[in-house]
């Protein structure tokens, strides 16, 4: 239940807080479908894992070629859960990437509610959480989650719903929703972080300094079910990790997430929040600030330690050191500030941020338009389902129901058969992309059909009978 102690002074308080709530509505509206869709290779590329496994009933990525542990390598090792959910609420809408977009929308949205019953739980006023959670919905980790269909919008939702059991002693469920969370991919181990976060908080705010068996063993069967269910769902994990244990890709992206994204992010735009961060954290410890509410710095730093150990540094991933690490800010700042401070200094922070993204983006928005190179394949009076087609990732969604495949996984296996390439001629979006002159010597003799032009960028379709 909210408390009715207000959190910042002023009768215009109320007021300035629903025009900051507006504000990062207009955001999320303005942003959907214009985030750097030019750049969000992961969409096509998790979407096609769940396609596959749904649609075709393949668990492995022959779309892309990833392979486990280097990638995710379809759903083999994780991810069959968030695959079934994609699947159930993507399929009556022919898996289009907007509908995808309103998905991890609605999975940061339902996120963020979670966060604020968690909050008022914990005593927060209404106002005091609510300022909060439209705070850390307006960052750029979570505008970020919401705007590409990976699965951490999924992981982190399993990720807060197992906090906020744990903290409304419903263990069971909480250890089960934890330990699934793990099943949709590795990050998800954030999940029984959270949990046991919580329950050393607990512990130092009652400072009864023993261990509750009771509720230990409620998290652990929850837990143990959890497992029983990842089992079930990856009969063949522990033959795939043996197989794979001296595998490179386990090393393959040895950086923490977090460096990623504050130190290789462009003109190192994050650092600010960096020396928030870094500020407000020492300040904490010096004030004892802790002792109010101890779960933020427990887990901050335990998230932070944990990601040395993932080996992959994807900075998809800040979101969950993010949120308590954000908390931790929100508790130093002074009380009579941050009710409206909080949120409009992050809007002050990335708006700017998002302006560029949007300018960027917007004009790749039209993803529709692709369709044309289905229409020019289909002019050639080919058996579509038995020709093989190779493009960049942005056309996964014209052909997805189709034999497509990221052409940069397949220059060196050409298959038998009726083949078309579909490639660029401007730099690609990504350094391992390539354009037409880079291809086309994979291609045995590939025949110019057609070119079009796409957003100011021009393609040329090739074509290889047999």
């Amino acid at each position: 239940m909210c408390t009715n102690a207000p959190l910042a002074a002023g009768k215009h308080t109320l007021i300035t807080v629903s025009i900051i709530a507006v504000c990062i509505l207009a955001i999320y509206a303005i942003m959907f479908g214009n985030y750097r869709v030019n750049l969000a290779i992961d969409t096509p590329w998790y979407l096609s894992i769940s396609y596959n496994f749904c649609m075709k009933g393949i668990d492995t990525d022959p779309t892309f070629g990833g392979s486990f542990p280097f990638a995710m390598g379809g759903t083999v090792a994780f991810g069959k859960l968030a695959a079934m959910l994609q699947c159930a609420a993507l399929a009556p809408f022919n898996w289009s990437l907007a509908a995808a977009n309103v998905l991890s929308v609605a999975g940061v949205m339902l996120s963020v509610a979670a966060i604020f019953a968690f909050l008022v739980g914990e005593g927060f006023g209404c106002l005091g959480a609510v300022t909060c959670c439209l705070a850390l919905a307006a960052t750029e980790p979570f505008i970020a989650m919401a705007n590409q269909s990976k699965y951490e919008y999924i992981t982190f939702f399993l990720a807060v719903s197992g906090l906020l059991l744990a903290a409304r002693r419903h263990l069971f469920l909480a250890g089960l929703i934890s330990v699934l969370a793990i099943e949709v991919q590795p990050i998800g181990i954030m999940a029984p972080i959270y949990v046991i976060s919580y329950e050393l908080s607990r512990t130092l705010q009652t400072r009864r300094l023993r261990l509750e068996f009771d509720r230990i063993a409620k998290l652990v069967l929850g837990g143990v079910l959890g497992s029983v269910g990842y089992f079930i769902l990856h009969p063949d994990i522990l033959a795939l990790l043996a197989a794979s244990s001296n595998s490179a890709g386990w090393n393959a992206y040895p950086t923490h997430f977090l460096y990623e994204y504050f130190f290789e992010a462009r003109l190192y735009r994050h650092l600010p929040e960096l020396a928030v961060f870094t500020a407000c954290f020492l300040v904490h410890i010096w004030r004892r600030d802790y002792m109010e509410l101890p779960f933020p710095i427990i887990a901050s730093l335990a998230t932070f330690f944990i990601g040395f150990f993932l080996h992959h540094g994807n900075s998809f991933y800040v979101p969950f050191w993010y949120f308590p690490s954000f908390l931790l800010v929100f508790l130093t700042i002074g009380v009579a500030w941050r009710a409206v401070l909080f949120p409009a200094l992050a809007l002050v922070l990335f708006v700017p941020q998002y302006a560029v993204a949007y300018v960027e983006g917007h004009k790749y928005a039209d993803q529709g338009a692709l369709q044309v190179a289905r229409s020019v394949i289909a002019s050639r009076g080919t058996d579509l389902t038995h020709a093989h087609i190779f493009g960049d990732s942005i056309f996964w969604p014209v052909f997805k129901d189709l034999s497509f495949e990221w052409s940069p996984s397949v220059l060196s296996k050409q298959p038998r058969g009726t083949s078309y390439l579909i490639c660029g001629l401007d730099p690609p979006f990504f350094t391992f992309e390539h354009v037409c002159a880079d291809e086309l010597p994979a291609f045995s003799d590939m025949q110019l059909i057609e070119q079009f032009s796409w957003a100011g960028r021009k393609y040329l379709v090739y074509e290889q009978r047999e």
